[in-house]
Order: structure tokens, then C-alpha cells, then sequence
């Protein structure tokens, strides 16, 4: 970890390294280069003049999408708006709104060339971000060791008719700490793609097999953790397997599963609960409500025969009862994975995009930044209070800011007077020093604060005054 009292981009960095960075300058300026040849003779003429992206720019391109998760617009454009009811001056200081449209439109992770297209032999709709998820998997791990309670559950994905988010067919089985809510890692759900995955789902059924392949991957297996999973991925095998692997498990199951007992299936009573136990494995059924018509069911390789009393409140007001101490466990435990989607799509831009990949790419950068913040705020020993997450997130869009205006503005202390550029009055243009050629007259609005000569924003870097 950095110092206790390090700002909040040592912990941004961590997780964004020099590797990924350069990953996404890579691919990004290899995947503009291909597109551009592809066009032959028919490239349009601002291609023609393509700018190579760099580590810097890169990092102040993720500023913007970040800081578009916490200044909301329509469109992207929106943020280029001249109207001073619109205006928000900090998007056209980073960028031209041509440059960031080039700068999303080419943004890569993977070389197009080694893929295979929909329909064709070994097509994976999950290869165009799947370097970031290793990347993440592997951050992830490496900085964070969790507390003893894990649950496992679906990140909001995958469309599903009663969750909001994300119609578009994609589903993250996710693994998370249930204290801290900090992500310990994920896959993409595309179907069972091995011949063990079908071999397992086809024996044990897919719950299982997701639950075994997630601490798999973060070598969580052995180790005393007690994991927390819905009914969905609920077995008796499961507690049984896990518990032979030297790991606990708590969850709610289905009525019609094996194995349980044939007294869960009679009807019960408003307040009454029963237990079983069957070696290390407790059952417990409770029916809490009237309005449940049935009762719920835990099994857990960790809980005892407990009761513990809760107060509830309601029209009549505050009244005292007992809970099995194995349900009021799970429900403190088990919500770690909705509690950090809740907390991330707070400031994560989910504008709608054809390239659907890359609304997931942006989705696990914000996730990485969760990450980061959730180590700030236990590691973070300094002489002020702990930061909101989003005053977290604007110092870390600031840093990167500031960092990518200083370089595209050239030395500060150069005599000639301060570098960058400005914007010209009345919709004047002049013809641009950089990119204009003899053939073609490439117009700006903008001129170098310097030799006042027009000048684009994405063309300061290569000019010289």
C-alpha cells in the first residue's frame, strides 16, 4: 500500500499500471492504423493527419469518461456546448470534440486481426475486453486481502425484465467481500465454453460450477472463508464439496432441491421454525410473515442452533422477536455484490453505445476505481477526514487533468509567455499551421496563445512557435 496519508491517485495508479495504459495506447493507435488502411484512398481528411495517441493522453481520455459519470449530459457532444447555460469549459480544455470522438472511436484492447467475426469458429463475444478482465482479476487480488465473509452472486448484466441496467445480454458472475464490499474478482457468463464447465454444470448444475470457479481464481479455497450464495447456487453437494475443501458456505435453497428434509415441504405457521442438522450441515426453516406462503430455507456448513432478537417496526410500532441467528447472518452478509452495483452505477456514465464491449470495458474501469477507493478509505491515515467517493474520484480527475493540459500546453516557463491555446471571438477561423496543406485548408477556431497563428487542439503538440 502507499503511505497512510498518500493522495488518492497513488491508489489509482495500483490498479491502472503502466501495463494496461500502454495495452490501451497500443491497441488503440494499432486499430486506428488498420481502420485508416482499410479505407485506402477513401479516408476522410482529418484521418489523414492521425495523431498517435500517448500514455498521457490516454490517462486524460479516462478522466473524461470518468468525469462524465459525475457531470451527466444527453450526448457527447453536449459537453462541447458554447451555450452558457451549457457550457462546461473543463471538457473543451482536455479535449477538442473531435480529438475525444477519435479518441472513443479507436479506443482498443485487443488486435481486430486475430479475431474470429460473429458466426465463424471459435467467435467470442467476450475477446474484445477480455485482457481487462485479466488485468482486473489480477489488481484485484493482489492488493486486497479479504475478511472471512465472501458472497458470490450475478452483477447486473444481463437482461432481466425486473433489473434496470444493462439489456444487453451479458452477465458477470462476481465474487465480493461481504464487509468491505470490495470486488475480489469476476468472469463473463457465455455459456459453458470447456468441456470441464459442461462436464460440471452437467453433474453438479451451473450454481455450483460458478461458485467452485470463483474461488478458484482467487485461490480462496482452503483457507477457513465462509462464502454466502442465494438459491440459485445453493446444493447440498456444494456445502459438502466445500466444506471437504476447507471452506464454509451459508445460503438460501430451493424447496425442491435433494437431499432436504421432507418436513420443510409441510405447511407452517406464522413464527415457526424448525432445524436439522446432518453432520456438519444445519438446515433451518423459518416463516416469518404471513404474507410468505412459504418458509424460508438456509443451509450453512458454519451456523448453529441460535436465536438472536431483532426489533421490527411498523404501523403498530417497535416490537421485539427472535430471528434464527443463521438468517440474520445471512441477511447482514449476503447483499455485498448489490450494495457495491448500487454504489458504483452511482457515478458511472451508462450512455447507450452500438459498441456494447465497450460499455463493459468502462463498466470494469469504474469498478477498478471503486477498488481503489475502498483501499484509500482503509488504508488512508492522514491529518484530514476521509474523502467522499466522489470527492475521491474528482482528485483523481483532476490529478489526471491537470497532469494532460500541463504537457499538451508545453513548458510553463518558457519566456515567450504562457503556452496553449484560445479561442477565437465572433466564429472567426483561420486556416490551421499544423494540418492544413496546399491541397486541403483545414479551418480553426482556435489559435496559439503564443504566435496567434490557427491552430487545433489535437494539433498543439506537434507545433512548434
Amino acid at each position: 500500500m502507499p503511505p497512510p496519508n498518500s493522495p488518492p491517485i497513488s491508489y489509482f495508479l495500483l490498479f491502472f499500471t503502466d501495463f494496461i495504459l500502454s495495452l490501451m495506447v497500443t491497441e488503440s493507435n494499432r486499430y486506428a492504423q488498420q481502420f485508416i488502411t482499410s479505407k485506402g484512398g477513401n479516408v476522410s481528411t482529418h484521418l489523414k493527419n492521425w495523431n498517435r495517441i500517448t500514455t498521457p493522453e490516454m490517462k486524460g481520455f479516462l478522466a473524461c469518461i470518468l468525469n462524465m459519470g459525475i457531470v451527466k449530459k444527453p450526448t457527447i457532444a453536449s459537453y462541447w456546448s458554447i451555450l452558457p447555460s451549457q457550457a462546461t469549459p473543463w471538457f473543451g480544455k482536455m479535449f477538442s470534440k473531435h480529438r475525444f470522438s477519435q479518441l472513443l472511436r479507436f479506443f482498443h484492447l485487443v488486435n481486430n486481426e486475430g479475431l474470429a467475426v460473429p458466426g465463424e469458429t471459435g467467435y467470442d463475444p467476450c475477446a474484445k475486453y477480455q485482457p481487462l478482465v485479466d488485468h482486473a482479476n489480477r489488481v484485484f487480488q493482489h492488493h486486497y486481502t479479504p475478511h472471512q465473509q465472501l458472497c458470490v452472486d450475478e452483477s447486473l448484466m444481463q437482461y432481466q425484465p425486473y433489473k434496470p441496467h444493462h439489456p444487453l445480454g451479458i452477465k458477470f458472475w462476481m465474487i465480493c467481500d461481504s464487509v468491505s464490499k470490495y470486488c475480489l474478482g469476476f468472469y463473463t457468463y457465455g455459456g459453458a465454453r470447456s468441456q470441464d464447465d459442461r462436464d460440471s454444470i452437467q453433474k453438479n448444475g451451473l450454481g455450483y460450477t460458478v461458485v467452485k470457479k470463483l474461488l478458484g481464481i482467487g485461490g480462496y479455497l482452503n483457507k477457513g472463508y465462509l462464502v454466502f450464495v442465494d438459491k440459485f447456487f445453493m446444493s447440498v453437494p456444494l456445502v459438502h464439496h466445500l466444506y471437504q475443501l476447507g471452506t464454509y458456505v451459508t445460503g438460501t435453497i430451493k424447496r425442491n432441491r435433494k437431499f432436504l428434509p421432507q418436513q420443510f415441504k409441510n405447511k407452517f405457521s406464522v413464527g415457526q421454525k424448525m432445524y436439522f442438522r446432518s453432520g456438519r450441515i444445519l438446515a433451518c426453516a423459518f416463516r416469518e410473515k404471513k404474507c410468505q406462503r412459504h418458509p424460508a430455507i438456509l443451509l450453512s456448513s458454519h451456523a448453529t442452533v441460535q436465536e438472536q432478537e431483532v426489533t421490527l417496526t411498523g404501523n403498530g410500532g417497535n416490537r421485539k422477536t427472535t430471528k434464527p441467528e443463521i438468517i440474520t447472518t445471512y441477511n447482514k452478509f449476503m447483499g455485498g455484490i448489490d450494495t457495491s452495483d448500487m454504489v458504483l452505477y452511482t457515478y458511472v456514465d451508462e450512455r447507450r453505445t452500438i459498441k456494447y464491449w465497450k460499455k463493459v470495458a468502462f463498466n470494469i474501469i469504474a469498478r477498478m476505481v471503486l477498488n481503489s477507493y475502498i483501499l484509500y478509505k482503509e488504508n488512508y491515515r492522514g491529518p484530514d477526514k476521509v474523502r467522499s467517493r466522489r470527492s475521491y474520484t474528482v482528485a483523481i480527475i483532476e490529478t489526471l487533468g491537470e497532469d494532460w493540459m500541463t504537457l499538451k500546453g508545453g513548458t510553463v516557463d518558457d519566456p515567450r509567455g504562457p503556452p496553449g491555446i484560445r479561442k477565437l471571438p465572433e466564429k472567426k477561423e483561420y486556416r490551421c499551421v499544423v494540418c492544413s496543406t496546399k491541397e486541403m485548408r483545414r479551418r480553426s477556431r482556435t489559435v496559439c496563445k503564443r504566435c496567434n497563428r490557427g491552430l487545433h487542439g489535437e494539433c498543439f503538440p506537434k507545433h512548434r512557435c
